[in-house]
Order: C-alpha cells, then sequence, then structure tokens
C-alpha cells in the first residue's frame, strides 16, 4: 500500500506541474504567443515560448497557470467527498495545489503573481 501510495503522491506531483504549465501554454496560444516547448528546471518545469512583440500580454498568461491551478485543486478538493481512502489520496492533491497556488501568488518577479501585479499596474497607468 505504502508504494501505491508513493507512485500517487509522485503522479498528482508531476500532473499538477504540467497542468500548471499547460494552463500557461494555452493561454499563451489565445494571447496570441507561439509555444515553442517546455524547459527543464531544477525547481520544475516551465514554458517557452516566442512572445511575438506582445510582452503586455504576460500578465494573462501568469494567470493562465494560475486559473488551472485553482481548477485543479477544487477538482481535488471535490474528490475528497468520495468514500475511503479517497479523502486522504484526494486531500494530499487538494492541499498541493493550493500551496501551489498560494505560493504563485506571492507578487516577486519571477512568479505568477509578480507577473500578475506588474501586467495590472502597466495597464492602469495607462
Amino acid at each position: 500500500m505504502a508504494g501505491l501510495t508513493l507512485a500517487w503522491a509522485a503522479s498528482v506531483i508531476v500532473c499538477s506541474a504540467m497542468l500548471h504549465e499547460f494552463g500557461h501554454a494555452w493561454t499563451a496560444r489565445a494571447v496570441g504567443w507561439k509555444v515553442v516547448g517546455l524547459r527543464w528546471h531544477w525547481y520544475g518545469i516551465a514554458f517557452v515560448a516566442d512572445i511575438d512583440g506582445k510582452p503586455e500580454k504576460l500578465w494573462k498568461v501568469a494567470l493562465g497557470g494560475l486559473a488551472a491551478t485553482a481548477l485543479l485543486a477544487l477538482a481535488f478538493l471535490a474528490g475528497t467527498a468520495l468514500p475511503e481512502p479517497a479523502p486522504l489520496l484526494f486531500g494530499f492533491g487538494f492541499g498541493l495545489n493550493a500551496a501551489l497556488l498560494l505560493t504563485n501568488l506571492v507578487p516577486l518577479r519571477q512568479l505568477d503573481g509578480g507577473q500578475l501585479i506588474a501586467g495590472l499596474r502597466r495597464n492602469a497607468s495607462r
């Protein structure tokens, strides 16, 4: 059972990170950027895009990853209503995605929260 739980945890971590980045990539394509791939870093993965001269859209792309993580957290939260052992397994997924969401909301330039605030400030100053 411990092996299956560990496999579940690893799958949730990898899939959550991938879906967060796909949220960025889908939004990037929606604003007209060309997504050219994913890059692996020591801390995880990040999508790579050609911003096509549209850096003012960065805040929307940051919001795409945040929205994907928020929806995933809500889906895991709903899964905690299932019978045992689902509350434990889905609770882990909820906790992980809630932590990822809150961490990415920190207003540092390197995180989504910083990109979101910078973009909103730029739009408000126009």
